[in-house]
């Protein structure tokens, strides 16, 4: 009986990329990409799981030919203060020379 699966360590990913071991071994404790998980620190990435990884850190590029998005209003002091945002700033250590807002 052959079972076919091939599967990578976070070594051999983190290699085949030239990015950090821990970097792999991150996402995957963060839930952020699937892996099989064989008890404490045993932990191993199936090409689709890899594939899961790509995505991850791919980044869009922007088309040079494509129109620029429209320009966004810069003035944001109208949208003022909220009671969480107001709460959020009591709550915190001001440091010397932070002006009290209330």
């Amino acid at each position: 009986m052959s079972i076919g699966y091939t599967a990578a360590t976070p070594e051999e990913v983190a290699e085949s990329f030239g990015i950090s071991i821990s970097w792999v071994r991150e996402q995957a404790r963060r839930g952020r990409v699937p892996h099989l998980k064989f008890g404490r620190g045993k932990i191993r990435f199936l090409p689709e799981h890899v594939d899961a990884l790509v995505r991850l850190a791919t980044v869009e590029g922007n088309d040079p030919e494509a129109e620029p998005p429209a320009q966004a209003s810069a003035d944001l002091g109208a949208l003022g203060a909220t009671v969480r945002s107001i709460r959020a700033h009591q709550r915190r250590p001001h440091v010397q020379g932070d002006p009290q807002m209330f």
